[in-house]
């Protein structure tokens, strides 16, 4: 094969963000980039996007080069890696680099959270443990939680949320605490808190931040979901880009 045929591709990959949203992004600048090829690949941790240039090696390092260089820089704070970069991972390493450890709350999840970052290589450094606080009960005797809050907002609200990642980060005694409270389904829904409704908070080192949002999909695909999400906000309160605004 000579150089000219070459084919390089490049996947920057993407996290809470639709990808209509992210389309609506990147298009006004595609025009940049007509050396390139741009695809969308969603799947339930976000979507990829996979830039391929072809022809000569050199020419097609620097399109592609350029191209995932605009699509950082347009998608922003979504953009959590490149390649087959896990999003657990990825906190891991910031864990790491700010010698932070973590420790999960989970109710709707039950230690889904906990598995993802347990599966990454080394994270016993870094992940003190666990609570699947699944009934009300050990809610507010493992981790704290008021039972004056879960009356006024119940179990899957922020403030339940809030609480929980407070509660587990101080019971492990670490920096940062993670945690997701929802309704998975297919039961268990209302009107003002249907099927999908999940609320994650995070605690780092006492800087509690906590929002609401309406997952879609089946009962495993809301639980997959949230702990990516979870990840996300956690990647997002480690590096300082977690919007604080009211959820």
């Amino acid at each position: 094969v000579c150089s000219s045929d070459l084919v390089l591709s490049r996947t920057v990959r993407t996290t809470s963000i639709a990808e209509s949203a992210l389309a609506d992004l990147i298009t006004p600048v595609a025009s940049r980039h007509t050396d390139v090829s741009l695809a969308y690949l969603p799947h339930w941790p976000g979507v990829d996007l996979r830039v391929t240039a072809r022809g000569d090696a050199r020419e097609a390092e620097r399109a592609v080069t350029s191209a995932v260089a605009t699509l950082r820089e347009v998608a922003g704070a979504h953009v959590y890696g490149e390649g087959n970069d896990d999003l657990a991972a990825v906190v891991l390493d910031l864990c790491r680099a700010q010698g932070a450890q973590v420790a999960v709350a989970e109710s709707c999840t039950g230690g889904l959270l906990g598995g993802r970052l347990t599966a990454i290589p080394g994270s016993s450094d870094l992940f003190r443990g666990g609570v699947i606080a699944y009934h009300n009960a050990v809610k507010v005797e493992a981790l704290g939680v008021a039972e004056a809050t879960l009356a006024a907002h119940g179990a899957v609200s922020v403030e339940t949320a809030r609480e929980m990642a407070a509660g587990v980060r101080a019971r492990f005694g670490c920096d940062v605490g993670v945690s997701i409270t929802g309704i998975a389904g297919p039961g268990g829904g209302s009107e003002e808190k249907p099927v999908g409704t999940v609320c994650c908070a995070v605690d780092v080192r006492g800087d509690v931040v906590a929002h609401r949002r309406q997952m879609v999909g089946d009962r495993e695909e809301v639980r997959q979901r949230s702990t990516q999400w979870a990840l996300d906000l956690l990647r997002r309160g480690l590096t300082g880009s977690l919007s604080k605004r009211p959820a």
